[in-house]
């Protein structure tokens, strides 16, 4: 096998992970499937059902948006009855606590079966001795997209501005 120069590496994986995302945007839940719901809003009602009674900025920080999207989602869901928020639980009277109704708890149920059934026709199109190598590279590729640094919030303007400091330099 001929090596690839690290540009072709680099093109190369660009276009699987790009090929990864285009598909993973196809296994989640779809607005057809789920009442409407966006992709954001069916993760965000699996983060609450974890984290019933947090406050607004800890469920941003968990599920990786800024507080102000994270209230622009869970308007959208209140307004659908499927969360409720309730201002100063806390002991900082001015934070808002958010829980999850019983419409919501409805709803996050079909989903999860939706993508259990999503994952099983997955698992089911790998040979099962490969299962564990398959679950262990997902894993691998998690970590690795969470420790580079480059995915999170604001990542990628920061990343930028790396990149033009030290091609100015």
């Amino acid at each position: 096998m001929k090596p690839v120069k690290n540009d072709d590496a680099v093109q190369n994986w660009w276009d699987e992970l790009e090929r990864l995302a285009r598909i993973l945007g196809q296994i989640g839940p779809d607005e057809v499937c789920c009442d409407g719901l966006s992709q954001r809003q069916t993760a965000i009602l699996r983060v609450l059902v974890a984290s019933e009674g947090a406050r607004l900025t800890d469920l941003a920080a968990l599920s990786g948006i800024t507080p102000s999207a994270m209230t622009r989602v869970l308007e959208k869901l209140e307004a659908r009855g499927l969360v409720e928020r309730v201002r100063g639980t806390h002991t900082d009277g001015r934070a808002a606590m958010v829980r999850i109704t019983a419409a919501g708890r409805r709803t996050r149920k079909l989903l999860d079966q939706l993508m259990r059934s999503r994952t099983r026709q997955i698992m089911d199109s790998i040979p099962p001795q490969q299962h564990q190598q398959v679950l262990n590279a997902l894993e691998l590729l998690n970590n690795a997209i969470e420790q580079a640094g480059c995915c999170a919030l604001n990542a990628p303007v920061a990343k930028l501005t790396t990149i033009k400091i030290k091609e100015q330099k």
